[in-house]
């Protein structure tokens, strides 16, 4: 698995905190278009969450923009994004807890 959010540097309920992680990401350019994200179960288990919060956050990025699901092949960075919006900046490190 090539991608693993960074959750810890976000606040709020966990399936926007792998939203936003996954538009910083973007926009920082650590995911290009096209990239192939973990699937719903393998993201779930690695960040040690239920399935449920994973479908959630990924439908909540395709509504923004973000990926594209392909049927039978998987979910991958949006062909589209050039970069995230830029209200998705990384928090600084003197705000996390």
């Amino acid at each position: 698995m090539d991608w693993i959010p960074t959750v810890s540097e976000w606040h709020g309920p966990m399936f926007l905190r792998i939203v936003d992680a996954l538009a910083a990401d973007i926009a920082s350019g650590r995911l290009v278009r096209g990239q192939r994200l973990p699937t719903h179960r393998a993201l779930a288990t690695a960040l040690d969450i239920d399935l449920t919060t994973v479908t959630r956050a990924y439908g909540e990025a395709r509504r923004r923009g973000l990926l594209d699901a392909r049927v039978g092949q998987g979910t991958f960075v949006s062909e589209t994004t050039a970069r995230a919006h830029p209200s998705y900046q990384r928090p600084s490190t003197s705000t996390c807890r």
